[in-house]
């Protein structure tokens, strides 16, 4: 099993690189894991918001790798404690060794097509957040996950 973090983003001026690569790092001894970084879609000004989550799933599902079950990230998705996610993370884990594939959306969402087609959706925060703390945020919660399924000096209650 692998798990993938798929965003769009030209990361000119990403200020928490750093963080990324070391929750990475850390997660990496616990499962493969891939980011994969797609440059931004160029989108018309002339599209409406739907147009745009339209083009943008598009361009998401071509690059989600085949047979990963998705999971957007999404402020309307199912909230979790830290605990609840790492025993949602693992039973995932137990049940399906399929991939996982996470995907942070553009800045406006995504469609209500997309949510259907995909297995769910998780929110990091209530709270609308910049995409490049969003990812420091999940790839911290993924990390304590995994820590806390192997019973790992990290999380405290």
């Amino acid at each position: 099993m692998k798990i993938y973090l798929l965003y769009q983003s030209k990361d000119s001026k990403n200020h928490y690189a750093d963080a990324e690569r070391l929750f990475i790092g850390r997660i990496a001894k616990y499962i493969k894991f891939e980011a994969i970084q797609l440059a931004p879609l160029k989108i018309s000004k002339s599209l409406n918001s739907e147009q745009v989550q339209q083009k943008e799933m598009e361009y998401f599902q071509s690059r989600i790798p085949v047979g990963s079950r998705v999971y957007l990230l999404d402020e309307k998705g199912k909230r979790y404690a830290s605990r609840d996610f790492a025993k949602w993370l693992d039973n995932q884990m137990a049940y399906d060794s399929r991939d996982i594939c996470f995907v942070i959306g553009g800045a406006y969402g995504f469609s209500k097509t997309f949510k259907q087609l995909a297995e769910g959706q998780l929110s990091l925060s209530d709270m609308t957040m910049a995409h490049h703390l969003a990812r420091v945020v999940f790839l911290e919660q993924l990390y304590r996950g995994f820590t806390i399924i192997n019973n790992e000096p990290y999380h405290n209650d």
